[in-house]
C-alpha cells in the first residue's frame, strides 16, 4: 500500500519512479568480484616470479621482466584491482546518498497524496521542493552512469591491448631464436614521445613486446583487436551465436574489409579482392582475429 501511495504521490508531483537500487546492486557485486579475481593473479604473479627466481639465465630474466615489468602481469593486474576496487567503493557511497534523496522524495510524494485530500494549496510547493530533489537524483544518476561507462571503457581498452599483445607475439613467433630472442625486424617510428626516451627512431619490432612497441607500430594490432572485440561484444549483446560458422564468417569479412580500408594501399592484388573470393589461407588471417578475441 506504501509503495502504491508514494508512486501515486510522485505523480502528483511530476517525479519519475525512484531507481532500481537492484541493478547497482547487482554493479557493485560485479565490480568486487572481478577486483578480487585481478588481486588474486597479482597474487598469483608473485608466486610464478619466486619460482623463477630460483633459477638463473635468458629464461628466468623474461619472465621476471613479464612479471615485475611496468606493463607486467603483476602490475596491470594489481593496477586494475585498486580501479575496480575504488570503483565498487564510490558506487556504494553514491548508492548511499541516492537512498538519500530517494528517501526524500518518497516522503514528499506521501505528503503529496495526503496533501491533495486535505491541503491542495500544499501541493505546489511540494512540487517545487519535489523538482529540486529530482534534479539532484538525475544529476546522481548520470554520475553513476558517467563512472560505470569510464570503467567500462577502460576494461575494454585491458581487453584490447591485450589481445593486440597477442597478435605481436604470434607474428614474432616465427621468428625466435635460441636465449629468448628473436631474428631482428628493424622498423623507423614517427612516435616522437618514444624517440625522445629511445634517442633514436629505430625500434626493433621482432625483438620488443608488443607495450613497449611505439604508438605507431601497435596500431595495426590495436585496430584490427578493437573491431574483433566490438563485433564479438555488440553480436553477444544481440543474443548471436559467437561460436556458429555463420558468424564467425561474417565477422571476418568485417575484419577484412576494416583491414582492407586502413592498407588498401600497399596491399597485394589478391588481399583487395573480397572477403568471399579471398584464398583459405588470407581468410584464416581474418578469422584468426575473431578467434583470438573468443580465446579459441
Amino acid at each position: 500500500m506504501t509503495e502504491q501511495a508514494v508512486a501515486s504521490g510522485l505523480a502528483l508531483l511530476g517525479v519519475p519512479p525512484l531507481p532500481d537500487l537492484d541493478a547497482i546492486d547487482r554493479h557493485i557485486t560485479e565490480l568486487d568480484e572481478a577486483a578480487a579475481r585481478h588481486q588474486a593473479l597479482a597474487t598469483e604473479s608473485g608466486q610464478v616470479l619466486r619460482l623463477a627466481s630460483a633459477n638463473s639465465g635468458p629464461a628466468a630474466d623474461a619472465a621476471n621482466a613479464h612479471v615485475t615489468g611496468r606493463d607486467g602481469t603483476a602490475a596491470t593486474a594489481d593496477d586494475l584491482a585498486h580501479r575496480l576496487s575504488v570503483t565498487a567503493g564510490t558506487l556504494r557511497s553514491t548508492r548511499g546518498v541516492l537512498v538519500w534523496v530517494g528517501g526524500l522524495l518518497a516522503g514528499l510524494g506521501l505528503l503529496a497524496v495526503a496533501a491533495a485530500v486535505h491541503a491542495p494549496q500544499l501541493l505546489p510547493r511540494l512540487r517545487m521542493l519535489a523538482a529540486r530533489f529530482s534534479f539532484r537524483l538525475r544529476e546522481i544518476i548520470a554520475r553513476i552512469g558517467a563512472l560505470m561507462r569510464s570503467m567500462s571503457t577502460t576494461l575494454t581498452n585491458r581487453r584490447v591491448d591485450k589481445i593486440a599483445s597477442r597478435f605481436h607475439d604470434r607474428w614474432r613467433a616465427p621468428r625466435k631464436l635460441s636465449g629468448n630472442t628473436y631474428e631482428p625486424r628493424v622498423k623507423t617510428t614517427t612516435d616522437s614521445a618514444w624517440i625522445k626516451k629511445h634517442s633514436t627512431d629505430q625500434v626493433d619490432i621482432a625483438n620488443t613486446r608488443y607495450r613497449s612497441l611505439p604508438a605507431d607500430w601497435q596500431r595495426e594490432n590495436r585496430e584490427s583487436a578493437r573491431i574483433g572485440v566490438q563485433l564479438v561484444d555488440e553480436a553477444r549483446a544481440s543474443g548471436v551465436n559467437v561460436r556458429s560458422e555463420r558468424f564467425m564468417e561474417e565477422a571476418s569479412s568485417v575484419v577484412h574489409d576494416r583491414w582492407l580500408a586502413r592498407n588498401g594501399s600497399w596491399a597485394s592484388e589478391e588481399q583487395r579482392r573480397p572477403y568471399e573470393l579471398l584464398s583459405q589461407a588470407e581468410k584464416e588471417k581474418d578469422r584468426d582475429v575473431i578467434r583470438t578475441v573468443l580465446g579459441i
